[in-house]
């Protein structure tokens, strides 16, 4: 034969396609006239011969077999050795192999599923005849083989689909097509595959799943797509994350590249200590800012006591110690006249880099505007940043007065100034106290923020500024305040550790609107310093332990660094105090502390420093940002985002939450840290992050988790059945299944429970009977709690299309309503019925089943999805597609 880049005579011949594609692979060749002759026959010895090729890389399953009808000098005598050693071939009983011999259909076939090494399909005949007019004509030999060659779609029948012919001689073209379906090539048309009429989207995809509105989802390679129902792709497979369309949108999530989506250079190493020892410098009281020389003196100081990072004072007095290029262009004052002409801050930067110091510059005055001073000179230009109280006075606290923190104005030159210093300066993270984010609870009177309160609940906020309602409202303001910040500062460097010192919670809350709970609880800081600033050890540990036991879980303890106060107007701290606070830090888990504030360590020729030195902070260690980093939430959020899109794949809305949902009745949930929450489809908060737990909305309820129990909310976020359950599921027709103790039971929407807690375990009602579990038998009782079907079977499925799987023994089948037995127990698996058809699994392979227990779709998946909109997921040879519903389309 001689081989050519086109043959003159299958220009319009079925498998043209497919004998090029092995022509340009040299798996076949022509002849010298420039023909293929696709209908002549093929003997055993060119057959052989094409094997070889296209299978290169068997190997080999027994030793050479001597043919006695094939010597050593035969042409196609090494090709026929090769494929009779990996078992394509035996040859025949008498030792010869017939060489000669034209072969047929069903002897090709057999001769790939033997050399391929699949596994012959142990019940062959509905498989044949599911698909083939003339089983009864198959070999009985080659049944197993001929079955198992048709769920793995070798056979191409032509030009009757339904006609095998197993004994017809097989011709060029029909084993060019049956190498190329093994090959899994393209070029044979799908309506000469036996099971290819049945597959309307071949089987390609990595993942996929049942078709919801019209489109499915499928991932190709490692990213996810959309596709309509003829496979088309409608949204290209260019997404990371995406979940199945539900109401209209879909949710899908891609990555970003980050540093941290990179190998480091060099590793965080879990070896690293994560001990923090810090201290605010100020400059009220203190000397450190005076000069380069005094800057230098205390790094070096601070270094030798063992310290790895400080907190120096940038914001304070309405004034930087930076020069600041927003102030300048706001106020006219780049820097606190102090420092004209000097950069304390880089200075303070260079000094602690060459001693090895962490730098977190503290933004102590937040939100305050002056101090006795009616304002200061920021309210003085800008009167309309002030914050006022119920009498719409200036607001003032403790000699304090105050911006307002609410409005946008002030929001973002707080943030600018923070900001600045995050782009300009080598540091290591950024910190608020307890003046940043806050606001005195008698605050929020002005005339803007009243009006966003009126626009939200159609009333105006109450006079009493500690009303539970409107100071929660208004602290909620605030931690979206921080949301905010966290985001801006991760999004330019997310190596940043967001660090704050707040006042104690509740305290804070009710007094400053500091709701440092939710600021853990949603992740908005890193680390997080509580002034623990009590002047006797026993009131300190007690403090100590209420964070433990009763403020913060085991999982965020490790960000938790209490702020201990060593030196206020004439107070100081005893060296025995300092030391047993610093112990009874460790003993609790509490691996670090910060301190109030570096002068108090030089007092008393140094006291305070030298039993540092000597006793728990003798060994230095680095402070391991990295390793506060890790633990964060910083990662998720800059490493992707969210989008919903619509069923033609555009972008309508960007969620920034730490994980998103579906919707589902209008409302989807979202995370923020370890906290659930839920938004409206205007992307609107109609709940607060308050939730360790949270499911979607089902019959207008959404089951929810407070600490150890279960409850329900309305779609307005109410807790409208309070959480009291131990365990609970979501409603369906009109009741939810609820653990109370050890047994389950039934409640109503309005929480009554209406069946009694007596079971081990309960399902949802489905089709007005719900599956329960009963000393270890399962059966099913009605919505009076009456048990309809006896406790008969081990395992048990909910009612779908009025049939449901039960299992006794290892066997599955499926009973009607009055608990007959109407499908025999005979499946090792089965799942609900869904279209008409139920999936069944037998002898590890799947197929479907209709309500009289006929086979309609021979078990010949690997796995499978129940029908959905007409079509059904399945998987073969690792890869999934979608079949049709035989019965309805």
């Amino acid at each position: 034969m001689l081989s050519n880049s086109s043959f003159s005579d299958i220009q319009n011949h079925w498998a043209k396609d497919c004998i090029q594609q092995l022509f340009t692979r040299s798996i076949i060749s022509g002849y010298p006239d420039g023909t293929f002759r696709p209908n002549n026959p093929v003997t055993r010895a060119e057959f052989a011969a094409i094997l070889r090729k296209a299978f290169p890389n068997t190997v080999p399953v027994r030793g050479a077999i001597t043919f006695r009808d094939v010597p050593a000098n035969h042409w196609a005598n090494s090709a026929i050795q090769t494929v009779a050693r990996a078992g394509f071939f035996s040859g025949y009983p008498d030792s010869t192999f017939r060489p000669n011999l034209q072969i047929p259909r069903v002897q090709a076939l057999v001769a790939l599923v033997s050399g391929l090494k699949y596994n012959l399909e142990p019940n062959p005949n509905p498989t044949l005849q599911q698909y083939f007019d003339d089983a009864a004509t198959i070999p009985k030999y080659a049944l197993g083989a001929i079955a198992t060659a048709t769920q793995k779609r070798l056979v191409v029948n032509y030009p009757d689909i339904r006609r095998f012919n197993p004994n017809q001689n097989a011709t060029r073209a029909e084993i060019a097509a049956f190498i190329c379906r093994a090959l899994n090539l393209s070029g044979v048309p799908l309506q000469n595959i036996p099971g290819m009429d049945l597959i309307v989207i071949s089987p390609q995809f990595n993942q996929a799943d049942s078709f919801s509105e019209g489109r499915a989802r499928v991932k190709q390679g490692d990213k996810w797509g959309y596709i309509d129902k003829t496979g088309k792709f409608i949204i290209e497979p260019n997404v990371d994350e995406a979940e199945p369309f539900s109401e209209g949108l879909a949710l899908i999530r891609t990555y970003q590249q980050t540093a941290k989506n990179s190998p480091p250079s060099t590793p965080h190493s879990p070896l690293l200590p994560l001990e923090t020892r810090g201290v605010w410098l100020t400059t009220t009281d203190s000397k450190v800012f005076s000069s380069k020389q005094t800057i230098a003196q205390a790094i070096d100081f601070l270094a030798q006591t063992g310290f790895n990072v400080i907190f120096p004072v940038v914001w304070n007095n309405a004034a930087t110690l930076y020069p600041s290029r927003i102030m300048r262009e706001t106020f006219g004052l780049e820097i606190e006249w102090r420092y004209a002409g000097r950069d304390p801050l880089q200075e303070l930067i260079t000094e602690a880099k060459r001693v090895g110091l962490a730098v977190i510059p503290w933004f102590e005055y937040g939100f305050a505007s002056s101090y006795n001073q009616n304002g200061g000179h920021l309210i003085a230009k800008k009167p309309h940043w002030a914050a006022r109280d119920a009498s719409g006075n200036l607001l003032t606290k403790n000699n304090f007065e105050w911006l307002n923190a609410f409005d946008p104005e002030v929001q973002n030159f707080l943030i600018s100034l923070i900001l600045e210093v995050v782009q300009n300066y080598d540091i290591t993270g950024i910190q608020g106290d307890d003046r940043l984010p806050a606001l005195p609870s008698e605050g929020g009177y002005d005339a803007k923020t009243v009006q966003r309160y009126v626009q939200q609940f159609n009333q105006n906020p109450p006079s009493n500024p500690k009303d539970s309602k409107w100071l929660q409202w208004r602290a909620d303001q605030l931690t979206e305040f921080l949301t905010r910040l966290y985001r801006d500062v991760i999004t330019i460097n997310p190596e940043l550790v967001i660090s704050m010192s707040p006042s104690l919670y509740p305290w804070g809350l009710q007094e400053y609107l500091q709701d440092s709970q939710a600021w853990i609880d949603q992740g908005l800081v890193d680390i997080i310093h509580p002034q623990l600033y009590r002047r006797d050890f026993e009131s300190y540990k007690q403090l100590v332990d209420r964070l433990v036991n009763n403020q913060f879980n085991a999982t965020q303890l490790p960000c938790v660094l209490p702020g201990i106060l060593i030196k206020v107007s004439s107070y100081r701290i005893s060296p025995d105090h300092l030391l047993k606070a610093i112990q009874y830090n460790r003993d609790r888990s509490i691996l670090g502390e910060v301190l109030f504030f570096y002068e108090g360590l030089r007092e008393e020729n140094d006291a305070l420093a030298k039993v540092l030195r000597s006793g728990p902070y003798a060994r230095s260690v680095p402070f391991n940002a990295s390793a506060i980093k890790d633990r964060s939430f910083t990662y998720r959020r800059v490493g992707g985002k969210y989008s919903y899109i619509n069923l033609s794949g555009q972008s309508i809305k960007q969620p920034e939450f730490d994980w998103v949902d579906v919707f589902k009745e209008d409302r989807a949930r979202v995370k923020r840290g370890y906290k659930w929450g839920y938004i409206d489809k205007t992307g609107q908060q109609v709940s607060r992050f308050d939730f360790d737990e949270a499911e979607r909305f089902s019959e207008g309820f959404a089951r929810v988790r407070i600490g150890n129990k279960y409850g329900y909310i309305d779609q307005k976020g109410e807790r409208v059945i309070p959480p009291q359950f131990d365990n609970a599921d979501s409603f369906h027709e009109g009741l939810a299944a609820v653990k109370i103790g050890n047994p389950w039971g039934y409640i109503n929407q309005s929480g009554q429970v209406i069946i009694l807690p007596q079971f081990d375990k309960a399902e949802s009602f489905s089709e007005g009977l719900a599956a329960i579990k009963l000393f270890d038998k399962h059966g099913y009782i009605n919505k009076t709690g009456q048990q309809i079907i006896s406790l008969n079977f081990d395992e048990s499925g909910s009612f779908s299309e009025g049939l449901a799987p039960v299992k006794i023994g290892s066997k599955w089948g499926y009973i009607n309503s009055t608990g007959q037995l109407v499908i025999a127990l005979q499946f090792d698996a089965a799942k609900p019925f869904k279209e008409e058809l139920a999936a069944i699994k037998l002898n590890n392979k799947w197929g479907y089943i209709d309500k009289i227990g006929q086979l309609i779709i021979p078990p010949e998946f690997d796995d499978v999805q129940s029908f959905c909109e007409g079509l059904a997921v399945v998987k073969m040879s690792n890869n999934w597609g979608y079949i049709r519903n035989i019965l309805v389309n």
